[in-house]
């Protein structure tokens, strides 16, 4: 569990946190749970000795995408606006008003009408609530700022700081699915999958099209930037592969996983970038990642 808070006064930025940093993390082993505990345990302010404190009775709302005609078939598909997460009787409970919706563009919308008075907004990475300094300035009561999941890009981080407000995300929820993801499109991009997809539904059969840009995984180096959570993940599920695995981060991982997978590690991302056949991008966006691969470009293979 990530949060970007206020202590003392002073904004607490760590989009690269260390777990065991005392003020940003929480551990749980339920994503549920760890929501719970930020929505209404946590306090969203610090008090004077710099402690999260507890909280009284709110407003929150929740932004989440349809899930119409799906959202019955799966009953842990609770991201989206049926499901409300799973955590509305519970905040009912305790006295909480909790409110859902889909509605979030425009001064005319359904969130646009809860943002003078809300205590606590959710979101979500796929279907975010963009959270702008206008609309900071007109939340009064706006105390958290909670992503389900990872990401607060959606949010102006320094209007948020100059309001004092928390902004939180729930730190590896989706990691292996993240990894998994990234997997699949490597072997999408490398075997030249969707060309012969398209080939075999439309009815067509030009194999020449399809061979001429498949390659084997086996053999190629791959290369990723950021080697957190979701970079070593990444790296363990390539080793079967049989691939040339490199890493670039401001840390070593740990020796054990460096020879578990056998992924060696790049001090110079200048000197990593020309070895390798697939880059994957493992950073947060943030102002000092945003368009820092433009400038790569001329070093790719």
């Amino acid at each position: 569990m990530i949060l970007y808070g206020k202590k003392i006064n002073e904004l607490i930025y760590y989009l690269l946190v260390d777990e065991d940093d005392p003020y940003v993390t929480f551990k749980s082993k339920n994503y549920i749970q760890n929501i719970m505990f930020l929505v209404v345990v946590a306090r969203p302010n610090f008090n004077d000795e710099g402690y999260i404190a507890s909280g009284g009775k709110k407003k929150i709302v929740g932004v989440f995408y349809k899930g119409n005609e799906f959202a019955s078939l799966n009953p842990n598909f609770v991201g989206c606006v049926e499901g409300a997460l799973g955590i509305r009787e519970w905040l009912e409970s305790q006295g909480h008003e909790y409110i859902v919706t889909d509605d979030k563009e425009g001064l005319n919308s359904e969130l646009e009408k809860h943002i003078p008075d809300l205590h606590v907004l959710i979101s979500t990475p796929f279907h975010p609530a963009y959270v702008t300094a206008e609309r900071i300035k007109k939340a009064k009561n706006l105390e958290l700022l909670l992503t389900a999941g990872i990401g607060s890009d959606h949010i102006d981080l320094n209007a948020a700081a100059s309001a004092g407000l928390t902004v939180a995300e729930v730190t590896g929820s989706n990691v292996v699915s993240v990894a998994e993801d990234e997997l699949m499109r490597i072997l999408i991009l490398v075997r030249n999958f969707l060309p012969g997809y398209h080939q075999a539904i439309s009815g067509e059969w030009n194999v020449a099209g399809i061979a001429h840009r498949a390659y084997d995984l086996e053999g190629k180096t791959i290369g990723t930037v950021g080697a957190g959570r979701i970079g070593k993940l990444l790296l363990q599920r390539l080793k079967p592969f049989n691939c040339n695995l490199l890493y670039h981060d401001r840390l070593k991982i740990a020796p054990e996983l460096e020879k578990e997978t056998g992924a060696k590690f790049e001090e110079d991302l200048d000197a990593m970038l020309p070895k390798c056949d697939v880059i994957v991008i493992n950073t947060p966006l943030t102002d000092k990642t945003r368009y820092n691969f433009n400038t790569y470009i001329n070093l790719f293979k």
